[in-house]
């Protein structure tokens, strides 16, 4: 697996928020923030930089830890496969909602991708999340739950949404810094997949 180490935190104070992501292409970007045209005040709409499909979320991590992940993840032999969007929803699902959120069709590949980071994080000493892994894309977020009928309204209106397959190519590992203007993510290590 061929990789890029992006940036190294030596000598920060922080300690690193990570996680392990598929960023979106451009194209595909640009098609998600078609749906601000829609807007549902008073959310918190997910910066164009910041759009991405979350495999692993690690949480805070030593920078001798982050180090070791990414030496880990450098492991992962998986091949680049097709990912697709459709349809919106929303969590949590039963109630007023904090999140919506782009869903991203569950694929054998993608599964199989998921499952080798899963192996290579737990083998350099992560523990795994026990949560049901529910593939999706976090369009806004909302700082208090809001009203069912408002979120039910804009999910009826876009449920249709969806964009042509396209082929994931990499995955990083990212580190997650809290900013006033919201977080800001930065790939520590740029993880290439094999051709198809």
């Amino acid at each position: 697996m061929r990789y890029t180490s992006v940036v190294s935190n030596q000598g920060g104070l922080s300690v690193p928020r990570l996680f392990v992501a598929i960023d979106l292409p451009d194209a595909v970007k640009d098609q998600i923030l078609r749906l601000r045209e829609d807007d549902l005040p008073p959310a918190r709409w997910t910066r164009r930089d910041a759009l991405h499909l979350t495999l692993h979320f690690i949480g805070d991590a030593s920078e001798r830890q982050a180090r070791r992940y990414g030496q880990a993840l450098q492991q992962v032999e998986a091949s680049a496969f097709a990912l697709q969007l459709g349809g919106v929803g929303q969590f949590p699902v039963d109630s007023r909602p904090r999140v919506i959120w782009a869903g991203v069709g569950n694929s054998p590949d993608l599964r199989a991708l998921r499952e080798a980071v899963g192996r290579a994080l737990q083998h350099s000493g992560h523990r795994l999340e026990r949560r049901r892994f529910h593939p999706h894309i976090t369009l806004m977020r909302f700082k208090k739950p809001l009203r069912r009928g408002l979120a039910s309204r804009w999910l009826q209106a876009h449920q249709d949404f969806y964009i042509e397959p396209f082929i994931a190519r990499e995955f990083a590992l990212y580190e997650s810094q809290l900013r006033p203007g919201g977080a800001v993510y930065t790939k520590r290590e740029v993880l290439a997949l094999s051709p198809p």
